[in-house]
C-alpha cells in the first residue's frame, strides 16, 4: 500500500475513531470505494495511533485508574469491559462475515437512528461518581454490539449514557476510557492474524499510517470534548446519510 493511501486512512481512521460516526464502518468504506485490499498490519498500527492519543488526550484520567485501581471509575471501566470482551470474541468466532462490512448501511442506520434520539435525553444528572454500576454494565453490551461496523461505538455508549441520566462531559469521558482496553483487545486479538500472514511490511506507509491517525485522533478527541459540553451530539446524525447511501451503493 502507498505512502498516500496509508496517509487517507490514518487521517479517516484518527477523526472517526472517536466522532461518533464508526471507525470501522469508515476504513471498510473507504477501502471498497478506492479498491484497496484489507491490509491487517496497517489496520493494528492505524488503531495503536488512536490509542497513544486517548492515553495522552485522558493521561490525567488513565493515571488516576493506574494509581487507584478499585475506584469508582475504575470499576465502571471493567464492568462495562467484561460483556464487550465476551460478545466480541463471540462475534469473532461465530459471526465473522458481519465483522467484514455485510451489514454496513444497517449499520450506519442504527448510528442515524441512535444521534438523532440522543437530543431528547434531556434529564442528566449522574457525574462519574454517581453512575449506576448497572449502566456500565449496559454500555458494555451496547460497546459489544457496536463491532457491527457502521455502528458507531462512541456514538451508542455516549447516547446510551445520556438515556441513563449520565451528564454530557461524563458520558463522553466514560466512553472513551472504556474504549481504552477494547482498542487494545482488538490489537491483541488481531495479532496471531498478522503474524500468520507473511506479506511484507512497508515501514514508510505504515509509519506515516500511524502518526496521522494519532494526531487526527488527538483532534478528533478535543474536538469532541467541546461538543460534548453543548450534547450536540445530534448534529452528527445529518453526516450520516452520505456513508449509509455510499454504503448501499458499494457493499
Amino acid at each position: 500500500m502507498s505512502v498516500f493511501c496509508s496517509f487517507v486512512l490514518g487521517v479517516v481512521q484518527g477523526l472517526t475513531e472517536f466522532l461518533p460516526v464508526s471507525s470501522s464502518g469508515h476504513l471498510i468504506l473507504v477501502q471498497k470505494l478506492f479498491g484497496l485490499s484489507p491490509d491487517l498490519f496497517l489496520n493494528v498500527s492505524l488503531h495503536f495511533g488512536t490509542l497513544v492519543a486517548v492515553l495522552l488526550f485522558y493521561k490525567k484520567q488513565v493515571w488516576q485508574l493506574l494509581t487507584h485501581p478499585f475506584c469508582k471509575k475504575a470499576k465502571l471501566v471493567y464492568l462495562a469491559t467484561i460483556p464487550t470482551v465476551a460478545i466480541g470474541l463471540l462475534a469473532k468466532l461465530f459471526l465473522p462475515s458481519l465483522l467484514d462490512g455485510l451489514l454496513l448501511p444497517v449499520g450506519f442506520a442504527l448510528t442515524f437512528g441512535l444521534l438523532c434520539t440522543s437530543q431528547f435525553a434531556t434529564k442528566q444528572k449522574h457525574n462519574l461518581l454517581t453512575t449506576k454500576y448497572k449502566t456500565a454494565l449496559l454500555c458494555g453490551v451496547v460497546q459489544g454490539i457496536a463491532v457491527l461496523p457502521g455502528l458507531s461505538r462512541s456514538g451508542a455508549t455516549i447516547c446510551l449514557l445520556k438515556w441513563c441520566g449520565t451528564k454530557n462531559d461524563s458520558a463522553t469521558e466514560l466512553s472513551f476510557l472504556m474504549s481504552i482496553p477494547v482498542i487494545l483487545g482488538s490489537i491483541v486479538l488481531t495479532l496471531p492474524d498478522v503474524l500468520s500472514t507473511n506479506a511484507t511490511v512497508d515501514i514508510p506507509a505504515v509509519a506515516v499510517g500511524v502518526v496521522t491517525s494519532f494526531v487526527f485522533g488527538f483532534l478528533s478527541l478535543g474536538l469532541l470534548k467541546k461538543i460534548s459540553q453543548k450534547g450536540e451530539f445530534a448534529k452528527f446524525a445529518p453526516y450520516m446519510v452520505l456513508p449509509f447511501l455510499l454504503s448501499c451503493v458499494t457493499m
